[in-house]
């Protein structure tokens, strides 16, 4: 909770600073920075719903919706987000995805393809919150082929941290796993998330030679800043999420972790 407060009270802080530039822009009536934001989601119960469907009215009052897998920008100033899933959870089936398509709200899920149907094996502590999930079937899966609004994407064969495999390991969880979604779904797999969002230049030129146009990590940085990016940062959201907090997430504040956790990491091998 502590560490919570700390990263909020900081991310305020960048909204805040955020807005006064903007209003800055506005009355010197220069050209606002367009950002985007992608957000990704876990699981969302029943119980979380209304609360889920709360922050996609936000989204909408505050943002553009984008479908992350086309990834061609218009060239304004509006301030855009979209919305991913990691690890296909039934419940997202079930609560989240018709209230974003009550919204006409794009998304992408991940989905590990060697899991289908399974609790998820990567979470071992009964105290974890989506310890009691299931991961979609393959019958599922199919209802999604033509689906204009939701794509599916690759989260690997069985979610293992890449950076602790071999090559034919990691080879085998980016190739194998975008063919059997494809043989599913009959259509391409343009999209890969890294489990726990981890990986190394090594997965990020493998998932190239795959075929993916696209991959995501959790590093909390904005999207799409060029024209040339490849890997993309994502904002770690939750329904649990304070009405503040998410506001926050959603408008990029959080974008200054990633040089927290490098200043961490230097000080870290100073001190050793």
């Amino acid at each position: 909770m502590i560490v919570r407060l700390i990263k909020f009270t900081i991310s305020f802080v960048v909204w805040v600073t955020d807005y006064f530039h903007e209003m800055l822009c506005i009355f010197l009536r220069r050209k606002k920075q367009a950002r985007c934001v992608i957000l990704y989601y876990h699981a969302v119960t029943e119980k979380q719903r209304k609360r889920f469907a709360h922050q996609m009215d936000e989204l909408l009052r505050w943002a553009k919706p984008l479908a992350v897998d086309r990834i061609n920008i218009p060239p304004d100033s509006n301030h855009r987000a979209g919305v991913t899933f990691d690890d296909g959870f039934v419940s997202i089936h079930k609560n989240a995805l018709p209230e974003l398509r009550k919204r006409n709200i794009p998304a992408a899920l991940f989905i590990p393809a060697n899991c289908l149907g399974q609790r998820p094996p990567w979470i071992s502590d009964t105290e974890n919150s989506d310890s009691g999930e299931f991961i979609m079937t393959a019958d599922q899966l199919r209802t999604f082929k033509g689906d204009d609004l939701f794509s599916i994407g690759s989260h690997c064969l069985t979610h293992r941290n890449l950076i602790l495999l071999d090559d034919s390991e990691v080879k085998k969880e980016i190739f194998e796993s975008k063919k059997i979604l494809e043989d599913i779904l009959k259509i391409e797999v343009k999209t890969l998330s890294f489990p726990h969002g981890a990986f190394s230049d090594r997965d990020v030129e493998l998932a190239k030679q795959a075929g993916y146009e696209k991959v995501f990590s959790i590093l909390p940085t904005l999207a799409y800043r060029d024209a040339d990016e490849y890997v993309t940062g994502r904002v770690k959201a939750s329904p649990d999420d304070w009405p503040l907090e998410f506001r926050c997430k959603l408008c990029g504040a959080y974008r200054w972790l990633p040089l927290a956790f490098s200043l961490k990491r230097k000080m870290s091998f100073m001190f050793q």
